[in-house]
């Protein structure tokens, strides 16, 4: 304030004596008007046919925000894939800033190395960089940065530093051309008013037969970041679900989220699903899904659902036929807060040892389970714009496999809001 009227006073002194006083600037950077979406993974392995699906891994995603200050990250640990081979452990970020110019969001995608294909493509650690701004004059700009450490294609050396989009032949002795290695992919484009940067350090691409195990349109990418700057809309769309996830006492992610799905900033459909769940000495479930369905008009609304069949939790001492986490939020035109459902159920929960506990069980119960811990069931929180539901929440009471005490287990995770 005390700088403000200082410049206030100084341009009435100087017009007073006839000399020109300076335009005080339109539009400050915390004035620029713009949404932010961004998302960031470690892996991502399919097929044409879906037969053969791994990841994304380690997925981080920030939904449709225009709020500067937002930070989601994960981790993964290192994994194996069929036919395919090796890729190391996942660390990524995304987050919206406030700068001197005006806004971005910055997305990070570190793999700790890759053995695939048998050894014709190695790496060291392979990172991936996308961000996207807006300055005061509505101006766009972006970065894409890849770094793969070690690389080795066919046996040959590359450089840390690729070119830009650097296409290599994937040559199998014996064998010839069966597809193409694309290195430091980039993209920045504009499409439909959204300013996209996005980069993937590391895709392999089968087009022809001839690798082992592997089906013609096989799609291997690793280290991927994408950036998005929306516009600005009189609601944003935000939400999540995913089927278990688990977190060390210490907050550190031990096993990612699986199912994972987010919700598109203006609206449409997402998805994610998995065969099955096994997370070592605590759980097993059958196939897992997430779907967000989102509109615009005749009002935001954003619903999210997570559906697992299946459940058993540590060999038997809690189980379920079926478990739907499903979560909606609305808002009515010039509204501040957003209506909130909550549509979840269980279908033939049982718990050992506690016969009173079944499908019917009431929000936010909340029992302890022995030889497992405090266990949260259909657990609800809500904000003026939002509503999560966790259907099982377990606090561990004693070490279980790699999990110390305090370690967290959730299951079925379904989160809907309407943000401005």
């Amino acid at each position: 304030m005390k700088r403000l009227h200082f410049t206030l006073v100084g341009a009435l002194a100087l017009a007073l004596v006839g000399q020109a006083s300076p335009a005080l600037a339109a539009t400050t950077p915390a004035q620029v008007s713009t949404g932010f979406s961004g998302s960031a993974y470690g892996s991502y392995i399919f097929n044409a046919d879906k037969t053969l699906t791994s990841g994304p891994t380690a997925s981080s995603s920030i939904s449709c925000t225009g709020s500067t200050g937002k930070t989601s990250s994960n981790t993964a640990v290192a994994l194996t894939v069929p036919a395919v081979g090796n890729v190391g452990a996942a660390t990524t970020s995304v987050k919206t800033l406030l700068t001197t110019t005006g806004k971005r969001i910055e997305s990070k995608s570190t793999t700790d190395g890759a053995n695939i294909l048998g050894g014709l493509i190695t790496a060291g650690a392979i990172t991936s960089e996308s961000s996207a701004d807006k300055n005061t004059a509505g101006v766009f700009s972006g970065s894409n940065k890849t770094t793969i450490a070690d690389l080795k294609v066919l046996g040959v050396a590359v450089g840390a530093n690729p070119g830009a989009n650097t296409v290599l032949d994937l040559a199998v002795p014996l064998v010839g051309s069966v597809g193409k290695i694309t290195l430091n992919g980039q993209e920045k484009r504009v499409v439909n008013g959204v300013y996209r940067v996005s980069t993937t350090a590391l895709r392999v691409e089968v087009l022809k037969s001839g690798l082992p195990g592997l089906k013609v349109g096989t799609d291997i990418r690793i280290g991927v970041s994408i950036a998005d700057l929306t516009p600005a809309q009189a609601g944003y769309l935000a939400g999540s679900g995913y089927s278990t996830r688990t977190v060390l006492a210490s907050g550190l992610l031990n096993s990612g989220s699986t199912a994972l799905a987010y919700a598109r900033c203006n609206g449409g459909t997402t998805s994610a699903n998995v065969a099955g769940i096994n997370i070592p000495g605590l759980a097993t479930a059958g196939a897992a899904s997430t779907k967000t369905i989102g509109v615009l008009t005749p009002q935001p609304k954003i619903t999210v659902t997570n559906s697992i069949s299946g459940l058993n939790v540590l060999n038997g001492l809690i189980q379920a036929d079926a478990i739907k986490a499903e979560t909606a939020a609305t808002r009515a035109a010039g509204a501040t807060t957003s209506t909130l459902t909550d549509t979840s159920t269980f279908t033939n929960l049982r718990i050992a040892g506690l016969p009173a506990i079944n499908a019917s069980v009431a929000p936010n119960t909340v029992v302890q389970v022995a030889g497992l811990g405090k266990v949260t069931l259909h657990k609800v929180s809500k904000s003026s714009i939002g509503i999560v539901v966790t259907m099982i929440d377990v606090e561990l009471s004693q070490p279980i496999g790699a999990l110390p005490t305090g370690s967290k287990l959730q299951i079925g995770y379904s989160y809907s809001a309407v943000a401005q």
